[in-house]
């Protein structure tokens, strides 16, 4: 089969860890596959973004003017990324959360359902932002936290 004439969609999704979808994704890229966007009819993704191949926004989603988005990104149901913010390759914003404007997600982050990232914020690569928290200061890579306000639960690998 060439690789060229095939356009994939990576159906697996994350709980917390971003690692195993990145995996998949990277060896098949790396095989010469593209992979498709997949964009629900209900979801708003302004003219103005700059989004990578594979991009996943379910409905309700939202991603606002400005902001520049990683491959194999995920944006599920009632996310909202807001101006001018920024997401690294193979994050996940789960179901409800809210990123603020000119937030700079680091690659293969997670933040979790209902979360709140104030605007500003760097959330470091392969951090992970536990369901419902708000986070109103820089996330450190690979850490994990929660809470309102978030604080550091622990640091990962």
């Amino acid at each position: 089969m060439d690789p060229s004439s095939v356009e994939l969609v990576l159906g697996m999704g994350s709980i917390g860890d971003c690692t195993a979808r990145s995996q998949v994704f990277g060896r098949l890229a790396g095989l010469g596959f593209k992979f498709a966007s997949v964009i629900h009819p209900r979801a708003c993704i302004a003219a103005t973004v700059a989004a990578g191949d594979g991009l996943q926004a379910m409905a309700g989603s939202v991603v606002q003017h400005g902001c520049r988005i990683g491959v194999n990104v995920i944006v599920n149901t009632g996310a909202i990324i807001d101006h001018g913010s920024s997401v690294g390759d193979h994050v996940h914003v789960a179901p409800g959360a809210t990123v603020c404007g000119d937030v700079c997600l680091g690659s293969g982050c997670h933040v979790g359902a209902g979360a709140t990232v104030i605007q500003g914020i760097e959330v470091g690569e392969g951090a992970i932002v536990g369901a419902g928290a708000v986070v109103v200061r820089d996330v450190p890579p690979r850490t994990v936290v929660c809470g309102v306000p978030a604080s550091r639960e622990w640091r990962r690998g």
